[in-house]
């Protein structure tokens, strides 16, 4: 499945025309053109405060604390790189403007998927799959910014991901351990290419920028439930535990899930639960491509995107943006099902 994410928004009957235009299917369709925002009405009226948080197509999302607020970045789409979202609480969100206004020189405008920041010291980095020139599969690229809206730029020559022999590297996620220590995880796009799937780890510099020593393969699709594909790491640290959350199968189908692995060390060995964490239920479908932020509070929420079960595959709405609220138990999770009620308290 060589990826081409999508995406759009909005509830009127203009704006789903357009997203029927602009979106793009990952592992298929045509990708998105950059341009401007597309602005929501000012006498449309604010979405409910119930799940999905944002009803429209918002593939591969995550979210980040802004300030006060937050804001949320995810595949291309509605004539942006990066689309945003902003929000004061998490429940009711709006649109906002392209973080990826420009790509890096050796990539192509309207092809940028799963994309995820963080920030290191005063800067944000931004790691998004694009594609690369020569030979022409997705490769991961890194962009810089002073706010985590963007605008994030990349003036790097070459990806700073790149297994060309592996059919091409995606869905970059990056972590930084409590004892300042940072990673970078990502897959290798094998399933393109007939060749496993990896999920791989490397230490990252400092300032997130430059990769050091040497990479080391994790976990690879070996449970009947993933199907051809492991894919969308994110690592998340609980009380000297590091926990490993995943998606695998058929994106485009309501087999998509999200896998749990642990481990005493974020370079591994992780050991997998047997089954997913996180299914489709009869109102969200295939749900995956998962991040985790903490609240204000100190709850810890589950960012995902997931399809209307009777539109599966369906360029409008495509896939919505999901919170459910993540427990820890030592090496166990806890995740709650897709529900159209919001977690308690937001």
């Amino acid at each position: 499945m060589s990826r081409t994410r999508n995406s759009q928004t909005a509830h009127t009957t203009v704006a789903l025309a357009l997203a029927a235009v602009l979106l793009a299917g990952c592992g298929g369709g045509t990708p998105t053109r950059p341009g401007g925002t597309v602005t929501t009405p000012a006498t449309q009226s604010a979405p409910a405060a119930t799940n999905p948080v944002w009803p429209s197509n918002f593939p591969d999302p995550q979210i980040l604390r802004d300030g006060d607020g937050w804001v949320a970045i995810a595949t291309n789409g509605n004539g942006m790189n990066v689309q945003t979202l902003v929000s004061d609480d998490l429940a009711t969100w709006t649109q906002g403007s392209d973080a990826l206004p420009q790509v890096a020189s050796w990539s192509t405008p309207g092809k940028v998927w799963a994309p995820e920041a963080h920030r290191f010291g005063t800067k944000w980095v931004m790691y998004y799959t694009t594609m690369a020139p020569d030979p022409a599969i997705q490769c991961i690229g890194l962009a810089v910014a002073d706010d985590p809206k963007g605008p994030y730029r990349d003036s790097s020559s070459k990806p700073l991901v790149c297994e060309q022999d592996e059919g091409g590297s995606i869905d970059a996620s990056p972590f930084v351990a409590t004892d300042g220590t940072a990673y970078l995880y990502w897959k290798n796009d094998g399933n393109a290419v007939g060749r496993d799937t990896w999920i791989s780890v490397q230490r990252l510099s400092a300032d997130g920028t430059r990769l050091e020593g040497e990479p080391k393969r994790l976990i690879r699709q070996d449970l009947p439930w993933e199907g051809t594909l492991v894919e969308a790491p994110f690592v998340w640290e609980r009380d000297g535990v590091f926990h490993l959350f995943y998606s695998a199968n058929d994106y485009g189908s309501d087999k998509y899930a999200v896998g749990h692995a642990t481990a005493s060390s974020p370079t591994g060995p992780f050991t997998k639960d047997e089954d997913p964490v996180l299914t489709g239920t009869d109102v969200a479908a295939g749900p995956g491509h998962c991040a985790l932020l903490e609240t204000k509070d100190g709850r810890v929420l589950m960012v995902y995107h997931a399809w209307v079960p009777d539109s599966i595959g369906s360029e409008v709405p495509g896939r919505t943006m999901w919170l459910s609220e993540v427990t820890f138990d030592g090496k166990t999770v806890s995740v709650t099902p897709p529900a159209t009620r919001l977690p308690s308290g937001l």
